[in-house]
């Protein structure tokens, strides 16, 4: 009788002990994961795109090639591609640019960033290069893409592989070739031949350009000499060709 009594009293007490132990383990066992849930974490982990710049950062062209925010290989395949896909997500917003250009740099490569510029929105690229002290450090040029249907008698200028100068007019036709100096082109006689081919065309564009073996700087003092060749400074459009022409053959605007 005693017994049937104790095991009475003690079986409510084992259930209730045995309740807080499964509760405990309910409340200590992980819980399933919302719905949802794995994704928003999946998400806030991804590395965000980093932002655009805000203001347009300086674009440069040394002997390594373009820096337009980024270092672009143009010897690389997909090079051309990737200066151009750099270029356009630059806040360009239909204003002039300003580019540095090393006196090492390819013309070439000066070339492809400023064609890139002008396809972008630029209107008009102001280049800075530490030339010759007496001429211009500073030149602005009209990308090629927005020049159209200039007149045949425009001049034409190109520094030559071996750093003689060549003049002609845009049309085609018979050049004049001047030798090169001691030290480089001899822009003196090339200033003087200029005077004279800016002076008996009605043009208000001129173009330069140089071989691509000689370094940008020569090109770089060819376009200061056309801007101090222009007696009566009636020329308003200085435009870099794409690609280096032949001299005295039509020069072919889109090229390269």
């Amino acid at each position: 009788m005693r017994a049937s009594s104790f095991r009475s009293s003690a079986l409510p007490r084992l259930a209730v002990v045995v309740g807080s132990i499964l509760a405990a383990a309910c409340e200590s066992a992980p819980k399933p994961p919302e719905p949802g849930a794995a994704a928003a974490a999946s998400t806030a982990e991804a590395p965000a795109e980093p932002p655009k710049p805000k203001g347009m950062p300086e674009l440069s062209v040394d002997s390594m090639g373009p820096y337009v925010g980024q270092r672009v290989d143009l010897a690389q395949k997909d090079g051309a591609e990737k200066l151009a896909k750099a270029i356009r997500a630059l806040p360009i917003e239909g204003k002039p640019v300003t580019l540095l250009a090393d006196k090492k740099a390819k013309p070439s490569a000066v070339a492809a960033v400023v064609t890139e510029l002008g396809a972008a929105g630029a209107p008009k690229v102001i280049i800075k290069t530490d030339g010759r002290d007496d001429l211009p450090k500073e030149i602005t040029v009209v990308p090629e893409g927005r020049v159209s249907k200039p007149p045949a008698c425009a001049v034409s200028t190109m520094v030559l592989k071996d750093l003689a100068t060549a003049i002609w007019p845009f049309g085609g036709g018979m050049g004049k070739r001047q030798r090169k100096g001691l030290a480089g082109p001899d822009l003196s006689h090339t200033g003087e031949q200029l005077t004279k081919d800016i002076a008996a065309c009605s043009a208000t564009v001129a173009f330069f350009s140089s071989d691509d073996e000689v370094p940008w700087e020569m090109a770089h003092n060819l376009a200061g000499t056309v801007i101090a060749s222009d007696a009566k400074k009636k020329l308003d459009t200085l435009v870099l060709l794409r690609a280096a022409p032949v001299a005295g053959r039509p020069v072919q605007l889109g090229g390269g």
